[in-house]
């Protein structure tokens, strides 16, 4: 995730998030339905990478399930309140 470089970053942005924090905001938001099970975060400039490590019979199904445990970590964090998902890759 990263912040959109199309818009200039206003002096009142959030300060950037920390990867712990991250991390534990993904623990507290996700449902048992998510078959979330751990993550990893780093956090460089404006930039934000997370690798998600989610249970689930088939590769589109885990997809569906990190995808959208991303959109609900968007809406529950301010300081990614300015972020979007750029970039997807399965590992």
């Amino acid at each position: 995730m990263r912040a959109p470089a199309d818009e200039p970053a206003p002096d009142t942005d959030p300060p950037a998030p920390s990867a712990a924090a991250l991390v534990e905001t993904l623990h507290r938001v996700a449902r048992p339905q998510d078959r979330f099970e751990s993550a990893r975060a780093l956090v460089v400039d404006r930039s934000v990478r997370l690798a998600l490590y989610i249970r689930g019979p088939d590769e589109i199904e885990a997809v569906g399930h990190a995808l959208l445990l991303c959109r609900r970590l968007l809406g529950h964090s301010p300081e990614l309140s300015r972020h979007r998902i750029a970039d997807f890759r399965l590992l």
